[in-house]
């Protein structure tokens, strides 16, 4: 139980972390998870730092499908706010799996996020695999930019 309570913690405290970036429209320099997971959690964590992000994950999709509309998703445009650089068919493919959740409101009993992301690979470098994760958040924030004004 100690583990869930540590794991619902940082999990809790990650995503306003992320919802602090979004409403301060600040860039990161490094990766999200070192970034909004504190050193305290990965010291906790360190066996379920792929959890506490898969949850997070599933928490954004969660509020951002009850709130985003199908026009949001049409005219959205990608903004970075970590310096990742992706390239565009990456940006395509991770929209793809943002919106597919989003629109069809599916949950985390269905899938995790590293298996979505395990279908990028047939597809992508490696260099372009190692930036999925963060595109897939800098996707998450941009839509929260949309629904927090």
């Amino acid at each position: 139980m100690a583990q869930e309570t540590a794991t619902n913690n940082a999990v809790n405290k990650a995503y306003k972390g992320l919802m602090d970036i979004a409403k301060l429209d600040i860039m990161i320099t490094s990766n999200y998870a070192s970034t909004i997971i504190s050193m305290i959690d990965f010291k906790n964590l360190n066996t379920n730092i792929d959890e506490v992000i898969n949850r997070i994950f599933w928490k954004f999709t969660d509020e951002l499908s009850k709130h985003i509309a199908n026009d949001d998703i049409e005219f959205i445009t990608y903004k970075s706010f970590c310096l990742n650089e992706p390239s565009d068919e990456l940006i395509n493919d991770c929209f793809n799996i943002v919106n597919n959740i989003i629109t069809n409101k599916k949950s985390s009993n269905e899938t995790t996020l590293y298996t979505l992301l395990d279908s990028l690979k047939e597809k992508h470098s490696q260099k372009e695999i190692e930036k999925s994760l963060d595109t897939i958040f800098d996707i998450l924030l941009d839509y929260y930019s949309i629904i927090r004004k």
